[in-house]
């Protein structure tokens, strides 16, 4: 079976939204709710930002599991592929492969 892929997601709500987030428990249930749903690996927030890892197997799958952050902090959010230590050096040996064919 081949394992999930792994994304990194990075939020930064514009301040109205955020603030929005911080008087509304209605809101507040909502992305708790869209987190279990996630269910990330990791999560780091500081006063502006969010950080999660988490896996997705296709494309349907990400979008389901990031659209929250779209709609309800009415945000564009970074959704990067996230490597882990023991594939880094995998994935750079492969970029040094592919480098020599230019």
């Amino acid at each position: 079976m081949k394992a999930a892929m792994k994304f990194l997601l990075e939020f930064n709500p514009p301040i109205e939204a955020k603030n929005e987030f911080e008087r509304s428990p209605v809101l507040q249930k909502k992305v708790m709710e869209a987190m279990e749903k996630m269910k990330p690996e990791a999560a780091w927030f500081t006063l502006r930002r969010g950080f999660f890892v988490f896996e997705a197997n296709t494309t349907e799958e990400l979008t389901r599991k990031t659209a929250v952050f779209f709609h309800l902090f009415k945000t564009d959010p970074i959704i990067s592929p996230a490597i882990s230590m023991e594939e880094f050096g995998k994935v750079v040996g492969f970029l040094g492969e592919e480098a020599q064919k230019f």
